[in-house]
């Protein structure tokens, strides 16, 4: 059976080969002979086109099925030792003539077999209804079937016995006799990887080389084939078609209790609308305590938890009213195409591919063109081998950098070529060895780019620059003070600032320009600094002149505004003055009046607690007054007395009465001093509107 030969092969990075064959073929049917693993993308990707001669017909392959049991379940069982025995076994009731050693031939149907230890094995024929004669096995030297179902069934065990278990076989079947057909289709491969050689010169210039590694996991030779290596990753499902699978199907009876066991189950629908139940209490009690929330005071932060939350509850909410409509289809209906049942897929329907098929790249000019790598020459590579072969040759800008980022190598900078990718096409990741002068110099990577992109590839260390650093962190810096009417809270923001010194000592006889590179700090900025020579993908560097066998120091000043929420009704004088120069003069003199009041409320609270302890001293001496009156009598004595006690009660009466006044008079002026103060904080907040 014929099998064509593959013309054109294209390999994706994800472990994709897409394969394409072409030739002419003398008969009616063409093999495909793939590994089993590989049958499923075979079959849904299979094209076959006749492009001269008869129609195609059909494709055909075995059903995958457990080789041991297939044999077990039929009636021919054959082995090594005893096949003969073992077939004519099988073939009890069938129509044989055995040709024996002498030359005679005999006829009849097989009875069976008598086979004892120590003994030869007997075949024993029927020849007509009442006669019976056995033969020696032994003497049997060939033997013909008159039973066409006995023949068939010899020859599929034959068929099932030579299967191969690791492989599949496809035959496709045309009409006619000679064709010229193509066959495409996917299947597994081994991905791609790439090399690169990078040979510097003296003028700015610098030879790429790229070379493509690949192997062949074929069962056949590689013959003069079109070869294409991509980067691009197109989607490619794994699906069964191969297995045979039959599913399961719902009983159906008369009994209308059935139906409540495939959808609309009452005990179903009661049990999960409890479960909704105990789930949505505690989420109307998260709910009330958000919207109480929410009209406190906080700040963007929390408002933005806060909102985070209630989107959260609300959509396990939906999904709780999604699961009470699945569970109640069947009891009443549901129309799942026109969107109003529970199931919903969208435009893309139930697409969801793993994040670690298709790892973030991001890169300029990515078009499909610029990630296609076409193999100049046919290549040729027998099974079992690999191969490198060249994708890229190509001249490109380059410059040599000395560069110091303490998170790649601590205490010495990185030899890196700058480069320019001006080859024509995106260059895949994978390492490079870089050379100049014949010299070997050290090896790097080479990361994704797209056509025009800046490549920096470290190669090696400068250990004449010895780097050192050191760190420490700078008082806070006020920068602002913001009011906010709605929340009543004052914002404060200042800078956490932050210094780093670099020391870099020379041990080379010539000057050299170090760039030192940082990682951007999130929500941070460099202050009282040169200008950065290059700010880009979160990293920030600056060029530092290092003469030789000489120190230099350079420093980073670094600073991260940040704030705090504060009530400015609770803020104290010390306060106020720590503040005082972020603080505009109307501010400042709306706290130096609110301090005043407060200071003379508080004087006014301390004359009311002494006026009052002496109000409490007077209201008792009276009550002593009073008690002594009640004992005197009417002696002449006594009543000289009694007059002194009632001029005395006279006299503290007009205390008392005193103190009353003054205390309420103090009592009305510390509530309008606070009434001020009141009024101050909303002259602050109105101000800063």
């Amino acid at each position: 059976m014929a099998q064509l030969p593959i013309r054109k092969l294209t390999l994706y990075k994800q472990g994709i080969g897409y394969f394409e064959r072409q030739g002419i073929v003398q008969g009616t049917t063409i093999s495909l002979v793939v590994p089993r693993e590989a049958t499923n993308d075979v079959l849904k990707s299979l094209s076959v086109s006749v492009v001269r001669g008869g129609q195609l017909l059909s494709i055909d392959y075995d059903t995958p099925e457990d080789k041991d049991k297939l044999l077990n379940e039929l009636s021919v069982k054959l082995n090594s030792r005893s096949s003969m025995v073992d077939l004519l076994a099988s073939l009890r009731g069938s129509q044989v003539s055995l040709h024996l050693d002498d030359g005679l031939s005999v006829g009849g149907r097989v009875v069976g077999v008598e086979h004892s230890l120590g003994e030869q094995a007997q075949v024993l024929l029927q020849s007509d209804a009442l006669n019976m004669q056995t033969w020696q096995v032994a003497r049997v030297r060939g033997l013909t079937l008159h039973d066409e179902r006995a023949a068939t069934d010899v020859s599929f065990f034959l068929d099932i016995s030579r299967m191969e278990q690791t492989r599949t076989a496809l035959t496709v079947r045309l009409a006619g006799e000679e064709h010229d057909v193509q066959m495409v289709y996917l299947a597994p491969s081994p991905t791609w990887r790439v090399s690169y050689r990078l040979i510097a010169g003296a003028d700015g210039k610098a030879q790429l080389f790229g070379w493509g590694v690949f192997e062949n996991s074929l069962d056949e030779d590689l013959e003069n084939v079109a070869l294409t290596l991509k980067s691009g990753r197109p989607i490619s499902f794994e699906y069964g078609l191969y297995e045979s699978r039959t599913p399961s199907r719902p009983e159906v009876s008369d009994d209308p209790s059935s139906l409540e066991s495939i959808a609309g189950n009452p005990m179903l629908v009661e049990s999960i609308g409890s479960l909704a139940h105990d789930l949505r209490s505690p989420l109307s009690t998260i709910t009330g305590y958000a919207e109480l929330l929410a009209m406190e005071g906080l700040s963007s932060k929390q408002r933005e938890m806060l909102r985070a939350m209630q989107s959260s509850v609300q959509r396990l909410n939906d999904t709780l009213d999604n699961l009470m409509q699945l569970a109640r289809v069947g009891e009443h209906g549901s129309d799942f195409a026109s969107g109003a049942g529970f199931y919903r897929a969208g435009l893309l329907g139930d697409l969801k591919v793993s994040g670690s098929y298709f790892m973030p790249v991001l890169m300029s000019n990515a078009e499909a063109e610029f990630l296609t790598y076409n193999v100049q020459t046919p290549v040729s590579v027998r099974r079992g081998q690999s191969a490198i072969v060249p994708i890229i040759n190509a001249r490109v800008d380059c410059e040599p950098l000395c560069v110091y980022n303490h998170t790649k190598m601590p205490n010495h900078p990185l030899l890196v070529w700058r480069l320019f990718n001006t080859t024509g096409t995106a260059l895949e990741q994978g390492p490079v060895t870089v050379t100049q002068d014949g010299q070997y110099l050290g090896d790097g990577l080479i990361r994704f780019a797209g056509v025009g992109d800046e490549l920096q590839i470290p190669y090696a260390l400068e250990f004449g620059i010895l780097v050192k650093q050191d760190s420490r962190s700078l008082p806070i810096v006020l920068r602002e003070v913001r009011f906010d009417a709605n929340t009543r809270q004052a914002s404060v923001f200042y800078y956490d600032q932050q210094e780093e010194m670099y020391t870099l000592t020379s041990r080379v006889n010539r000057d050299l320009s170090i760039h030192i590179e940082r990682r951007d700090t999130p929500n941070s900025e460099y202050y009282d600094m040169p200008q950065p020579v290059v700010a880009v993908q979160g990293h920030t560097r600056w060029l530092v002149s290092v003469p030789a066998h000489q120190e230099v120091t350079f420093t980073v000043r670094e600073r991260r505004s940040t704030y705090t929420s504060e009530d400015p009704a609770k803020w104290q004088p010390k306060r106020v003055e720590d503040l005082r120069g972020v603080l505009t003069e109307n501010v400042y003199a709306l706290f130096t009046q609110l301090f005043a009041e407060r200071q003379q409320a508080a004087q006014a609270v301390e004359q009311i607690k002494a006026l009052q302890a002496e109000y409490d001293q007077v209201v008792s001496r009276q009550e002593q007054l009073r008690k002594n009156l009640s004992t005197l009598g009417d002696s002449e004595r006594e009543i000289a007395i009694r007059d002194r006690v009632l001029d005395d009660l006279e006299v503290s009466e007009n205390r008392r009465r005193a103190l009353e006044s003054e205390i309420a008079n103090l009592n009305a002026d510390v509530k309008q001093r606070q009434t001020n103060q009141t009024e101050l904080i909303n002259q602050l907040f109105a101000a800063e509107a």
